[in-house]
């Protein structure tokens, strides 16, 4: 079997490596895999963790450093970073892929409910799926909600007996990155998926009160919800050192799940995971260390 080239640009962020990791666990003998990083370190430290990989130094701002990333790939894997410019990226990207005539499909990597286009994060992401979509490209929209391990940011707050989560009465299904390195790894190794969008949701819509219970039970200590104001959750991720855009943005995600906007439970990730989603208790539980 003539194995394909798969490029993954943005391998060396949480969702890449889960990517790498199953498929390397999984279909080892589907891909080449090409792991695109932007520095010689994060190149290093992969292949230190996935021998087998090659790996690619790029950068998305910088267009011609692209051509040569892209050559002979069958499918790309591209995940944007945590940046401003997010559209103009997925451009760059994108570009790139339709002027190596050699790729077949592209798995965008995407926010639940980016075809609304009512906050920020959705702006962005949907500019780049729209993009893609018109680039004469197969594509398939992977859209992913909050996870369940951006609580290790709330970590120390929950370890003094309170979770500060300033999403109100509302409820949101918390997704495990692990579970998404799976799904996208399934997508990529079959056919079936082109030009089609995924809403990927975990397993259970869950408010402020019962994430704050799943940490108490887990943990077997007391710990509070607390939602606090805008204001005070603005300073605070501005004093843990976020961007003023991508903290606005936050507080944009978090109205939505205030509001209940996103108080959904999607079937679509079981179905491409073909295995229950991981829990919130199960999440805790792998990794109570952090939290207690």
């Amino acid at each position: 079997m003539n194995r394909e080239t798969l490029l993954i640009i943005g391998a060396a962020g949480n969702n890449g490596a889960a990517t790498i990791a199953a498929l390397t666990a999984q279909h080892a003998q589907h891909f080449n895999i090409r792991a695109g990083v932007r520095t010689e370190q994060r190149a290093s430290e992969l292949k230190s963790k996935f021998p087998l990989i090659e790996t690619v130094i790029l950068d998305l701002d910088q267009p011609e450093t692209l051509s040569a990333a892209m050559q002979g790939v069958d499918k790309l894997f591209l995940i944007l970073g945590n940046v401003e410019n997010r559209e103009q990226q997925a451009k760059h990207a994108i570009d790139a892929a339709v002027a190596a005539k050699s790729v077949k499909q592209v798995l965008f990597y995407s926010v639940f409910g980016a075809q609304y286009e009512s906050i920020l994060f959705a702006k962005q992401f949907r500019a780049g799926e729209k993009y893609l979509e018109q680039s004469g490209l197969a594509w398939t929209h992977l859209r992913t909600i909050f996870f369940q391990q951006n609580f290790a940011g709330w970590a120390e707050g929950i370890k003094d007996g309170a979770l500060y989560l300033a999403i109100g009465e509302g409820a949101f299904a918390p997704l495990n990155i692990e579970d998404i390195g799976e799904i996208a790894a399934n997508i990529l190794i079959a056919d079936g998926h082109h030009n089609k969008a995924y809403e990927i949701t975990g397993p259970e819509l869950l408010s402020g009160k019962q994430l704050a219970a799943a940490f108490s039970q887990q943990t077997g200590q007391s710990v509070d919800y607390v939602s606090p104001d805008n204001s005070s959750t603005l300073a605070s991720l501005l004093a843990a050192g976020w961007p003023k855009w991508q903290a606005e943005g936050m507080l944009e995600l978090f109205a939505v799940f205030a509001s209940n906007q996103a108080a959904v439970v999607s079937a679509d990730g079981q179905q491409l995971l073909g295995r229950e989603m991981t829990s919130i208790h199960q999440y805790i539980e792998q990794h109570i260390s952090f939290f207690k």
